[in-house]
């Protein structure tokens, strides 16, 4: 009997799926997603799989042993500001820590900068009396009657959440979690966030933050993944329900459940993962993977086939200090709403609109123009062959929309549709300049690689506005995310601060904190099923010049013990790192250590790959339609993706329409076939090879 592996992807508009089995190799599917109910679309999309497969959907979950689940329903709860009703406990004279923040403006130089509101009004933050300073030493005891008061006080309110953070607890938790135990008798439902279990390290604000948005998202996330797996159960489902964490790995719904901020990245994390897959064969140093969708853009950088993984950051306005993969996101996407501001500018998003009623031309009830609707217009987007043929799109409703905004603005509906088309195009190149040139970074030695339904719409247009020489599109590019969460390991991190300026605090203390958290995650993974030989580490030290701020992450040998010798060569690698980052060093001054962390791994089980793609009839367009290049339409043959082999070549202007996307070819661009069956878009007088070669040495296009 075969058996199946699934990944599933829940989106703000659609859910993507990818089925892998020994016999049907891999297959993706898109439904629209159901934010009244996620779990319903994901229902739908198991329903659509078990039809294509002639099976029913019970006898499909019989057969898989493990689904893998991106969502984005704890991203949501907080940009949308919808998660629990929060209290916060935080230690005496320090009720103020959200507000006060770090005392800067995010826009420094703008006076008029409002601070973000906190997730916790003041009212529901209570501060109660219990100390430990910062070598640990419990200088005033915690003060219980004061916590079971206040978590009376937020019985009275009605709160469904409590985060507790208090001073230094990442040194000594001891306080924090007898606070917890007398919540939880006071308040028995209430779901309970601890900053000492959360993000254990130094930084008063950002573990507060943390702490709170785990919080803030944690109930939410809990109810989903119970009801979820209620109604898998109910399908006869009886195998793993793994849960797609930001770093890039996975872990099982007890453990996101108790750090739901973990999952704050979760769809787009299996991104860079399938991204790194799909140009590992065309052996490309450097890769820049960008994926539209119907409601966001995600840019993610990749040097060697890895993606850095930071520490935390802003989400929204949020700050949260939690492993992450980086990855950058602005909402620009296929739903992504077009509006003229007073002064009669152009603008597209960040408003989207989502899975219902969506765009305009899918005839569900939209009314405002969106890009989708501009592509529709432009004769980019087919409007019967749209999600395979599945979804006929409703042109007059899309030429009424654009209409509205075109008479905003003075000028004609093709002018209109065209403006839509280039404002998202700038936002989104915008947004791959800050994720390259703002770093020291050059966007021409990276290839495009282009994911998401809308992404290789506009990976041409992006590519020619920063000059980069190859687009890559999977052949999954529509569901790149779920393909790569098919193929991603177990990952925990670990994490504790230490003190002193180099060489204190030692070797011997810094191999014993890293020996520590290397078994904590040992412990994980064998509750997961990973056997102690497949699990993999990876540690790294945290260190900054004695006055800054921030710190960078230095990574060890892997199995080698820790010595002097070694950590005298690790901190020489600083300078050097500081000024890539930066663009310079400070001689002179001294070293200091902040953190230890821990990467564990292990493997999450296999998928079938992708079958290899073999050499076709030359292309043959299929039809062809009227298509806006330079500002005019143009005949533009239309080519049927799944029937281009390996070694396919056509030029622009060209459209080759996949099952849930469509490759734009401008006019001057060629569209080949790699043999790993990825489309590669590059200049037509460039020979590839060419195009590859300057890559690989880091040069620029020519």
């Amino acid at each position: 009997m075969t058996s199946y592996r699934l990944a599933v992807d829940v989106g703000g508009t659609f859910t993507d799926l990818v089925l892998s089995g020994e016999r049907v190799g891999r297959r993706s599917y898109k439904t629209s997603s159901t934010p009244h109910d996620p779990a319903e679309g994901v229902v739908n999309g198991l329903r659509a799989i078990a039809s294509d497969l002639g099976i029913a959907v019970e006898s499909l979950l019989e057969r898989t042993p493990a689904i893998v689940h991106g969502t984005t329903i704890t991203t949501n709860a907080l940009l949308t500001r919808s998660g629990a009703r929060t209290g916060l406990l935080a230690t005496r004279g320090f009720r103020d820590t959200l507000r006060l923040r770090q005392g800067l403006r995010a826009r420094q130089f703008d006076s008029r900068t409002a601070p973000p509101q906190p997730l916790v009004p003041r009212w529901r933050v209570h501060g109660v009396g219990g100390r430990f300073d910062r070598r640990a030493r419990e200088l005033e005891p915690l003060d219980e009657q004061a916590v079971v008061a206040a978590a009376r006080a937020f019985a009275h309110e009605g709160v469904e959440a409590v985060a507790i953070a208090f001073l230094f607890s990442f040194l000594d938790p001891a306080h924090e979690l007898r606070a917890a135990e007398l919540v939880r008798q006071e308040l028995p439902g209430a779901y309970v966030s601890l900053s000492a279990a959360i993000a254990p390290e130094v930084r008063l604000y950002e573990r507060t933050s943390t702490a709170v948005v785990n919080a803030y998202v944690g109930p939410i996330l809990r109810d989903y993944l119970t009801n979820l797996r209620t109604r898998l159960k109910q399908l006869r489902f009886g195998g793993s329900l793994l849960v797609m964490q930001s770093n890039g790995g996975v872990a099982t719904p007890e453990v996101v459940a108790e750090h739901a901020v973990s999952t704050l990245l979760s769809g787009p994390a299996g991104g860079p993962i399938a991204s790194a897959a799909a140009v590992a064969p065309l052996e490309l140093p450097k890769a820049m993977t960008i994926d539209m969708g119907g409601t966001s853009f995600e840019v993610s950088l990749a040097r060697g086939g890895v993606t850095d993984v930071r520490p935390g950051g802003l989400l929204g306005d949020q700050a949260v200090t939690t492993p992450m993969l980086d990855i950058s996101t602005i909402g620009a996407g296929g739903g992504s709403i077009a509006w003229v501001t007073a002064g009669g500018m152009l603008r597209v998003g960040p408003q989207s609109a989502g899975a219902s009623p969506g765009p305009a031309c899918y005839g569900r009830g939209g009314t405002q123009a969106t890009v989708t609707d501009a592509g529709l217009l432009l004769g980019y987007v087919g409007g019967d062959s749209f999600g395979g043929g599945e979804l006929s799109l409703a042109r007059d409703a899309a030429e009424r929309a654009v209409d509205a905004v075109a008479a905003e603005l003075g000028i004609d509906r093709l002018s209109a549709a065209a403006g839509i088309y280039d404002t998202v195009n700038a936002a989104m190149t915008d947004s791959l300049r800050l994720a390259t040139v703002s770093r020291g970074l050059d966007p021409r030695e990276f290839a495009l690689v282009a994911a998401g339904g809308a992404g290789p719409v506009h990976a041409a247009a992006l590519a020619a506005d920063l000059e980069i020489p190859l687009v890559v599109v999977p052949r999954d590019a529509s569901v790149l995310c779920a393909a790569g969460m098919l193929v991603t390991d177990f990952v925990h991190h670990g994490v504790r601060t230490v003190y002193g300026r180099t060489p204190a605090p030692g070797a011997a203390s810094l191999g014993e904190a890293w020996a520590e958290l290397e078994e904590a995650a040992r412990a994980q993974l064998e509750q997961e099923g990973v056997a102690p030989w497949q699990a993999r580490y990876r540690r790294s030290l945290e260190v900054r010049y004695v006055g800054q701020v921030h710190q960078l992450e230095l990574d060890l040998p892997e199995g080698e013990p820790v010595t002097a010798a070694l950590l005298d060569q690790t901190l020489a690698r600083f300078p050097a790192l500081h000024r890539e980052r930066y663009g310079h060093v400070l001689d002179g001054v001294e070293l200091e250590l902040v953190n230890v962390r821990v990467e564990a791994r292990g493997p999450a089980g296999e998928s079938e790959p992708a079958p290899p793609v073999r050499p076709g009839e030359p292309p043959a367009p299929r039809g062809e339609r009227d298509a806006w290049f330079d500002g005019r339409f143009a005949p533009t043959p239309v080519f049927a993706g799944e029937t281009l082999g390996a070694g396919a070549r056509l030029e622009g202007p060209a459209l080759v329409e996949l099952r849930t996307s469509t490759i734009v070819v401008p006019p001057g661009t060629a569209l080949t076939v790699a043999p790993s069956g990825s489309f590669l878009l590059h200049g037509a007088q460039a020979p590839l090879d060419g195009v590859l070669d300057r890559l690989h040495a880091g040069g620029v296009s020519v």
